[in-house]
């Protein structure tokens, strides 16, 4: 049975449903962002971690020119390595049918018969390669999805300079290749990206690999210690060709999938808290309120003999009912929002598996945060409603003594209209509220502003990378280093407008007790296509052998502008140096140094080659160029810089879109749940006061004017704090979320600030509109009416 106590608190729920649901509404948005994000990272980890143990994903990788199988013994016997899988790898380009540019191309060797080796791909339609068959393959099934070819067809392509046709039996994945960045730009593109699996004694007929191998995966032994392995594996496979090796977390797949998940793990530890505390500070507002309210019943409820806990416990169950409420909602609504971003994850992040699943650690440690924070919030109302006295609060409140404000005596008092000297006495009065107020939408602006970063910044990097330090159209990569020759045939090729060489060569870089494994890149003297930036803008200068780093290898090695650094070639030769740093680039992406190729070569010592070239394309003539390129053994790869943005957008940028519709959202609910709220209690403060005035004649709009006058010059007054403190999170945002070779640029670009600008003032007057309309609507007198 309900009794009296209880039917009141149901009572006063119904009488402030709107307000008690925009306070549910702040708690929904925290519990479903945490739920949200700690839900789509746990799907993307158990997918992937359960993807990797069946399939027995490596923990090491390299690449080697041609080694003895032989090798593969000295490989096994490392200390700690508990399996070693060779294959026979090799690369080239392949013409697809309806694409103008040609696919990138990699052939891999399946295991033998009865071995299951490593990275073991998962066939989804088709069948495998009949072992004796020469000309089957199954590809990759991302390539053929996004470039539309059907089972069956027959593939023909260029690989070490000989002409191989394929027919694709099967459709597969693989843990190796769940992302396929390309190896020109760093980003997915699906279409241009093929990996074909077929059997080893094809492939090794084909390409001249015979019992040998050119890449090798190595499972190491539980507590083995992998730099040791990685050492290791780089000595035993230098005499033949070795590229360092790279262990579990550097390998390109594996790697993109993780920044994601860290991503998600950073917003589901970052906005929740902002929206609770939010929450905490209305519920301390609203029942507040309600208590000064309602003195008189909470003493007439005393004086029948109900205690003061009792009498308490109404205001603290109204809390915890509107906590209970906006945990429910969150809940299902970060389900259903995680649901949807695994969703659309699994358009480009293959696993076999990928299910949505429900993070019930996060939403039980968000539910009980919310319970806390609504207790916490209430705590202030419970205790003044408890210090309430029967005998007091049954007497009609004492009239207010009001004295001049410091505004009041200033000269513009004079200047003010009736209604504006209202609206300045209600907040010199009633300061703590305001300034709680201008809190609360200055964290709703500081969202909308950090949110907007997010996806502004992303597309502001790949802006910087693609237009303004990369200027080619297009680029190619050689079989093998070339001399100046090969250049000069690059040049000719159909529709080339220019053309300039590039070498680049994998480098072990010392500083002190740091050493990094990285790449260097000899660009031109006086390239135009592609030249690393300072953080002035202007370009970084090539002095005779000295380096440019990245900032991300910079960061890594504690380099500055003037330090030497021991860097050694882990190619070739293995030719070593003292190398100085001339200078750190400004970019964001990749950890790299840059220097003079003519310098580069000398180092290397190997003659003037070029290991690839970066083009400018005629537009119109792109579909011959492609075409010809396509036709000649010495290119194994080639990029569109267009093709790659283009992926980009469609894919990740698609992704992020989603996510910052999302957290826009979420911000934009707060400013409403604040201007709501704070427009409500004024109405239900000062509606004797309206009442009043339009008693006496002001107009309808007046009184609007008076209530609502006084959310304008807080929206107002918070906008500074705002963006200032959306600035602040944009950079908190961009430290948080930036990693050794990634980073976001910190500056908050000024569309970010309009935006959120924009956001908020309309989210405040959606917010102020039903409030005034019921200025319209006052029963004046039964709002006149007062108790004896």
């Amino acid at each position: 049975m309900i009794g009296a106590l209880d039917m009141k608190l149901l009572r006063d729920l119904w009488r402030l449903k709107w307000q008690v649901l925009a306070i549910a509404l702040l708690i929904a948005c925290g519990v479903a962002v945490g739920v949200m994000s700690a839900s789509t990272q746990i799907s993307m980890e158990t997918a992937r971690d359960d993807y990797y143990r069946q399939t027995g994903f490596a923990d090491v990788f390299a690449t080697l020119k041609r080694a003895p199988l032989a090798v593969a013994d000295q490989l096994a016997r490392i200390p700690g390595v508990a399996e070693v899988d060779p294959r026979a790898v090799k690369g080239g380009l392949m013409q697809v049918a309806g694409q103008a540019r040609p696919a990138t191309v990699l052939l891999i060797s399946l295991p033998d018969p009865g071995r299951r080796g490593l990275n073991r791909i998962v066939l989804t339609a088709g069948r495998e390669p009949a072992p004796d068959r020469a000309d089957e393959a199954v590809a990759l099934k991302t390539f053929l999805d996004a470039a539309h070819i059907p089972l069956g067809s027959r593939l023909a392509m260029v690989v070490d300079g000989r002409r191989i046709e394929m027919r694709i039996v099967g459709a597969a994945l693989s843990p190796e290749y769940v992302v396929v960045p390309s190896g020109e730009t760093g980003l997915p593109d699906d279409a241009h990206q093929a990996i074909l699996w077929a059997p080893r004694r094809a492939i090794a007929y084909a390409l001249g690999l015979g019992g040998a191998f050119s890449s090798v995966a190595l499972k190491l032994q539980p507590g083995a210690r992998e730099p040791a392995v990685l050492a290791a594996v780089d000595r035993i496979l230098a005499p033949y060709g070795g590229s360092p090796s790279v262990g579990r977390a550097d390998q390109a797949s594996n790697k993109f999938q993780q920044e994601r998940i860290e991503r998600l793990g950073v917003m589901s530890a970052v906005v929740p808290p902002i929206f609770l505390a939010v929450a905490a500070g209305l519920i301390n507002l609203i029942l507040g309120r309600l208590v000064e309210a309602e003195r008189d019943q909470i003493g007439l409820f005393k004086a029948f003999g109900y205690s003061d806990l009792a009498a308490a416990q109404i205001y603290l169950k109204m809390a915890l009912l509107v906590a209970l409420i906006g945990d429910a909602v969150g809940g299902l609504f970060g389900q259903w929002l995680g649901a949807g971003m695994t969703a659309l994850l699994a358009q480009y992040l293959r696993f076999p598996q990928f299910e949505a699943r429900f993070a019930w650690a996060t939403f039980l440690v968000a539910a009980g945060i919310s319970l806390v924070a609504a207790v916490a919030g209430a705590m202030g109302a419970v205790r003044r409603a408890v210090r309430v006295s029967p005998a007091v609060a049954m007497r009609p409140p004492a009239p207010t003594a009001f004295r001049r404000g410091v505004i009041e005596r200033l000269p513009v008092w004079s200047a003010l209209d009736q209604p504006t000297r209202m609206i300045v006495r209600s907040l010199e009065r009633f300061p703590l509220r305001a300034l709680a107020t201008i809190c609360g939408l200055a964290v709703s602006l500081s969202l909308l502003v950090g949110s907007r970063f997010l996806f502004d910044s992303l597309d502001g990097m790949v802006g910087k990378i693609f237009f303004e330090e990369q200027r080619w159209s297009d680029s190619v990569t050689f079989v093998e280093p070339r001399d100046f020759v090969a250049i000069a045939q690059t040049r000719r090729l159909p529709g080339v407008l220019t053309a300039e060489p590039t070498r680049g060569a994998p480098a072990e870089i010392r500083l002190g007790r740091h050493t990094e494994k990285s790449g260097i890149t000899g660009l031109q003297p006086g390239a135009l296509l592609s030249r690393p930036e300072l953080t002035n803008g202007t370009l970084a200068p090539f002095k005779g052998r000295g380096l440019v780093l990245s900032h991300a290898l910079a960061a890594r090695l504690g380099a500055q502008p003037g330090d030497v650094l021991a860097v050694r070639i882990t190619e070739g030769r293995r030719a070593s140096a003292d190398l100085p740093v001339t200078a750190i680039s400004d970019d964001y992406f990749g950890a790299a140094a840059y220097m003079d190729r003519r310098a580069l070569n000398r180092l290397i010592g190997e003659g003037d080659l070029a290991t690839g070239a970066q083009l400018l394309v005629d537009p119109n003539r792109r579909r011959a160029f492609y075409a010809a390129i396509a036709r000649m053994p010495t290119i194994a790869g080639a990029a569109s810089r267009a093709d790659a943005l283009a992926s980009w957008r469609t894919s990740v940028a698609q992704t992020l879109n989603l996510e910052m519709v999302f957290f826009l959202g979420f911000a934009a609910a707060i400013g409403f749940g604040v201007a709501y709220n704070l427009a409500r209690t004024a109405l239900a403060d000062r509606a004797r006061d309206l009442a009043t005035l339009r008693v006496l004649g002001f107009s309808p709009m007046d009184c609007v004017y008076i209530l609502l006058g006084e959310l304008s010059i807080l929206a107002l007054a918070a906008a500074p704090l705002g963006l200032l403190g959306g600035i602040g999170l944009a950079e908190g945002l961009a430290a948080s979320l930036s990693r050794e070779d990634f980073r976001l640029p910190g500056d908050v670009p000024p569309i970010s600030l309009g935006v959120g600008l924009m956001i908020y003032f309309a989210t405040i007057a959606v917010a102020a509109v039903p409030v005034a309309r019921r200025v319209g609507d006052l029963d004046m007198v039964a709002v006149l009416k007062t108790r004896d």
